[in-house]
């Protein structure tokens, strides 16, 4: 699978856990590792455990077959991303590409060895990886899907809250399998994913001027506004998809900042108090990188789709600055990044979100390159409808 690019990566194999940590005991300098679980000797959690030890700054790939939730769930907390064999070659070298190229994007950033040291950057949540699994099976059930869900009261509970709030207060929802079918699964899988993060970092240490709530909430909000625009600009599904799971994760790097790293948190807000400046200034001038670049960052090492690493890293501004750790080229066409940028925006001011740190404004120059500039008010509109979340 990678004899193309021997001649341009420093490959090192091992035949086992023991000799991958003796490869590293002596020296070898390792960006990314990929590992299977099942190993004769050592077991790939076990590995994944003393390698995220050694250097947390090591990207931790699994790459095995005939998975289940009995296996994935010991990965939490060590492994960024879990890739199933078989794999097509191709495949798999874009996901190592990938996750190169992501960390010379934050090389240079002073926040960069917080992230990758903070414990271990967030892994992605177990639940999400078994609903992913009944997804990407030949014959997808929602049933089976909602009986995943159903397994953890906490997730139940919110995903039935979600459902009934687009329904008749005399006919609410109980039925697990129904509200899943509401809310669809592509849907279901981000709302998911942006739950459990929250739920996992909700009992760290924060800043008490940090409401952790209100994030939730502005998210789910964001979520929804990004999704009707998207849907009213007659995108397809994937692109609506996206533009949700965009909307609902765009200040997930915000809730890394206030939780896991409180005191750069703090030391951000004060800037942004004293110097008058916007709280993504504030952040560029402090930590050398913003909320959306980290949560971009995140995202994109769990191996989110492009579409909504891009409109989380530049939802601020599409257009761009020299500052962006993210080169990515402006859109000729709408997409995501579109949506979730004029959500964000209307979401601020329905919310009528304090001065304090400044609202975010519309890069209506970014817009009307597009033609979409005149699509403003009528997206607004569509927002000012009585929400579902």
């Amino acid at each position: 699978m990678l004899h193309q690019v021997r001649s341009t990566w420093d490959l090192h194999f091992a035949n086992g856990g023991e000799q991958a940590l003796e490869l590293l005991r002596g020296g070898t300098e390792v960006d990314v590792i990929v590992t299977d679980l099942h190993m004769p000797g050592m077991h790939g959690v076990e590995m994944l455990t003393q390698v995220s030890k050694m250097d947390p700054e090591i990207i931790r790939i699994v790459l095995s077959a005939n998975l289940n939730a009995d296996d994935i769930a010991p990965t939490a907390g060590i492994t960024h991303q879990i890739v199933a064999k078989p794999c097509d070659p191709d495949h798999f070298r874009s996901v190592l590409t990938r996750a190169f190229t992501l960390r010379r994007r934050m090389e240079n950033s002073p926040v960069k060895t917080s992230l990758m040291q903070m414990g271990t950057l967030p892994s992605v949540p177990v639940l999400y990886w078994r609903i992913m699994d009944e997804i990407n099976s030949p014959s997808p059930s929602i049933a089976r899907v909602a009986e995943i869900v159903s397994k953890d009261p906490g997730m139940t509970a919110k995903v039935l809250k979600v459902a009934n709030t687009t329904t008749n207060p005399q006919n609410r929802v109980t039925d697990i399998v129904y509200a899943t079918h509401m809310i669809g699964l592509e849907n279901l899988k981000s709302f998911v994913l942006a739950a459990e993060l929250f739920e996992k970092v909700s009992n760290d240490a924060m800043s008490e001027q940090f409401d952790i709530d209100a994030l939730w909430q502005h998210g789910l909000t964001v979520g929804e506004y990004s999704m009707r625009i998207a849907e009213f600009q007659g995108a397809d599904k994937a692109t609506v998809d996206a533009s949700y799971t965009a909307g609902l994760l765009h200040d997930i790097g915000l809730l890394i900042l206030a939780t896991k790293l409180p005191t750069d948190f703090e030391a951000v807000l004060e800037c942004a108090r004293s110097t008058g400046s916007t709280l993504y200034q504030a952040e560029r001038k402090t930590l050398g990188v913003t909320h959306a670049e980290i949560g971009a960052y995140l995202l994109d090492l769990w191996g989110l789709h492009d579409n909504v690493v891009k409109a989380i890293s530049h939802h601020f501004f599409p257009s761009g600055d020299e500052h962006d750790i993210y080169s990515f080229k402006e859109d000729e066409a709408f997409s995501p990044l579109t949506a979730v940028h004029s959500a964000n925006y209307f979401c601020e001011e329905a919310e009528g979100t304090d001065d304090e740190y400044g609202k975010a404004e519309l890069d209506m120059f970014y817009l009307e390159s597009l033609g979409l500039g005149e699509m403003v008010p009528m997206w607004w509109d569509l927002c000012k409808e009585e929400l579902s979340v």
